[in-house]
């Protein structure tokens, strides 16, 4: 009845072990009986019972071979892992000397493992031919086949299939004597199971693999989003893509202007493998190698058959083992051809599919999308330092300019009036004094050309102070402070160092500015009831400050008028820092602090 149960049904089989008296795993230790005469009813019922055992003992380990197996196969290994550990459990089950496993994926051996009665693991597996010997016939037929082995011996080969009857890998062991039904029927069995984990162990690998490139792609995403170079972008993609899709090797290239019938080619100049770039220069028209098929039709290219590609490069068969390659176009935001990007794989590794296109083509569109905001960025840079230029030159032309009335004002208006005062002091002694109304008219004009000097030296002062060309910016910041508490009434509090030496004068032009532009807002707005004025230097650098204890403002509603876009844009000329500290009812700061050699080099 054992024996029936054990041919029969797994579940059967397993309820009649249990139900047997053998405990679990016992080897058979006791002799087998000494023969007596023949045909003897004793003797035979012994050898019976003696067979019997040892039958049970080996279809129990089976069991528990095969218990293992399902426990393997739903531990979630990955599918590498997986196909390891079931060719040692293979080799177990069937009694053989050796087992291998071989798992496919799109036709392609992606995964194998190998096990001898040594325990030994081996990093290759015996060759696989569909159609040829008992691997082969398997493969094809989709059922089991024995054959004799060569030199000696039998194989065994067991198709794993899943439940639309394709197709995922091949169990296969070796022995020295024919296997059995109870093999043959236990390998039926470890090929189901085999089939359940092989599929559970893709989904987890797609899983993590998913999981992978979407924390790669964040990751990459805040990578690009720094400002680096077009190149340097390309190469972190290289790197990202690789990393994601487990190529052994990868480059990457622009498509530039070039003297050629079409007007552009794909230039490389670089090549990524074993985690370093080397130095590789390449240049390929419209139709030349995979790049330049990529430079007519703008669509991804996939040859999982590099060797037998005709758009392959030999050099790269020879000198980095390449077999497998996916390239694909990288593309600005109105669909321009930028570049390319490249993954390479060696001998044995898993082919490319269109899911890596599709996912290496959305890293290469957020690449594209960064290389246009680089461009315009860099763009836009240079239309700045064209303002920036432009302003300097204004200002300084201004300052030139200011300068220039300032003296004609002083030398021309100013001995005009003198003259005319003169003129006024001779015509007022030659006047009789009847009429007195017209001395008296004569003391008025007096009076009225004294103002107008002092109105003209005062303005010619403020247009270029003479005494900051002379002395320095000490000194005129003093002079500034005291003219404003004459003109407005309040005091301001000078904390003044000397700079360890002169300043360009452009560098002291555009600080005197600042400070003056400063008091001039405070004096209109700031109701400010006392000021500071602070010049400071440190090492290295010099710090002006101009405060007030006024009635502030809010720099998002006020912050953006001219006069404040100015004092910025003259602490821009110097690179200088400028801070300004306001609040509403809290006073306002400003500091502009300076480097004395970027002041030496805004002078050069």
């Amino acid at each position: 009845m054992i024996f029936a149960a054990a041919r029969g049904n797994i579940d059967e089989f397993l309820l009649c072990l249990q139900s047997f008296d053998v405990p679990n795993g016992m080897a058979i230790e006791s002799p087998m009986p000494a023969p007596l005469a023949d045909g003897a009813p004793a003797v035979m019922a012994e050898r019976e019972l003696f067979r019997l055992r040892q039958e049970v003992v080996r279809l129990r380990r089976q069991a528990d071979q095969l218990r293992e197996a399902a426990q393997l196969a739903a531990s979630e290994p990955d599918t590498r892992r997986l196909a390891h550990a079931m060719a040692r459990q293979f080799g177990l089950l069937v009694d053989a000397e050796a087992a291998w496993i071989l798992v496919f994926q799109d036709g392609v051996t992606v995964a194998h493992g190998f096990w001898d009665a040594q325990g030994h693991e081996a990093a290759a597996v015996p060759a696989f031919e569909p159609g040829r010997f008992a691997a082969g016939q398997a493969a094809i037929k989709l059922e089991i086949c024995v054959m004799a082995a060569s030199p000696g011996g039998y194989e065994i080969a067991v198709p794993i299939v899943d439940h639309q009857n394709r197709l995922l890998g091949l169990l296969h062991a070796n022995h020295s004597t024919l296997f059995t039904e109870d093999h043959l029927r236990a390998a039926r069995v470890f090929a189901l199971q085999a089939a359940l984990g092989l599929e559970r162990a893709r989904s987890f690998d797609r899983i993590r693999n998913w999981t992978k490139s979407l924390e790669m792609m964040v990751s990459f995403n805040a990578a690009i989003n720094t400002r680096v170079e077009p190149a340097q972008l390309l190469q972190r993609l290289v790197e990202s893509a690789a990393r994601s899709l487990d190529a052994d090797a990868g480059r990457t290239g622009f498509c530039v202007p070039a003297h050629a019938p079409e007007g552009f080619v794909m230039m490389s100049d670089t090549f990524w493998r074993g985690g370093r770039w080397l130095e590789r220069n390449d240049l390929w028209e419209m139709g030349q190698g995979i790049p330049g098929f990529l430079l007519g039709s703008k669509f991804s290219y996939i040859a999982n058959e590099y060797q037998d590609e005709p758009l392959g490069d030999a050099s790269l068969i020879d000198d980095h083992e390449v077999r497998r390659a996916l390239c694909v176009p990288i593309k600005n935001i109105d669909e321009g051809l930028l570049g390319f990007v490249a993954l390479f794989r060696g001998p044995g590794r898993p082919i490319f599919t269109w899911q890596d296109a599709a996912f290496l083509e959305s890293l290469g569109h957020t690449t594209g999308v960064a290389i246009h905001n680089a461009q315009l960025l860099k763009s836009l840079e240079v239309k700045n330092e064209q303002m920036q230029a432009l302003s300097a030159d204004h200002v300084k032309h201004l300052e030139e300019e200011r300068k220039r009335v300032a003296r004609e004002l002083h030398d021309e208006a100013g001995q005009a009036l003198i003259g005319v005062k003169l003129g006024l002091q001779v015509l007022a002694r030659k006047v009789p004094a009847d009429p007195p109304e017209l001395l008296g008219n004569l003391g008025r004009l007096h009076e009225l050309v004294n103002r107008s000097a002092v109105q003209i030296k005062d303005l010619a002062r403020r247009l270029r102070p003479p005494v900051l060309d002379e002395l320095g910016l000490k000194v005129t910041l003093r002079q500034l402070a005291a003219d404003f508490t004459h003109s407005t009434g309040v005091p301001v509090d000078c904390n003044l160092e000397e700079p360890p030496e002169r300043l360009p004068p452009d560098a002291e032009t555009a600080l005197y500015r600042i400070a003056q532009e400063a008091l001039t807002n405070a004096a209109r707005h700031s109701s400010a009831r006392r000021m500071a004025l602070v010049l400071r230097q440190g090492d290295g650098f010099l710090q002006l400050r101009i405060e007030d204890d006024g009635v502030g403002f809010d720099p998002e509603v006020i912050g953006k008028g001219l006069g404040l876009l100015g004092m910025r844009e003259r602490a821009e000329m110097l690179n200088a820092r400028f801070v300004l500290d306001t609040d509403p009812g809290e006073g306002t700061r400003i500091t502009v602090t300076m480097r004395y050699d970027e002041a030496t080099n805004h002078s050069g």
